[in-house]
């Protein structure tokens, strides 16, 4: 297993992956342009990785675009 460390540009918010990704995504679609504000966006999945947040998971928010699967942290 792998672990992964990210966080915001502000660095409000960090986290820890454990695992390993699936599959890895540019996706093209208006959703994922409007999100990313690119022509698009990179998607990692995973069945098994675990996220733990290490700061700031209160100041994280999620929107799901209602009638889509789409959905924007």
């Amino acid at each position: 297993m792998t672990d992964h460390f990210g966080s915001c540009l502000c660095g409000t918010v960090s986290f820890e992956l454990t695992g390993d990704f699936d599959s890895f995504y540019l996706c093209h679609c208006q959703h994922c342009q409007k999100d990313t504000g690119s022509a698009h966006a990179a998607n990692l999945f995973s069945q098994s990785a675990k996220l733990a947040w290490r700061s700031g998971a209160d100041a994280v928010t999620s929107f799901t675009l209602p009638g889509t699967r789409h959905n924007s942290s």
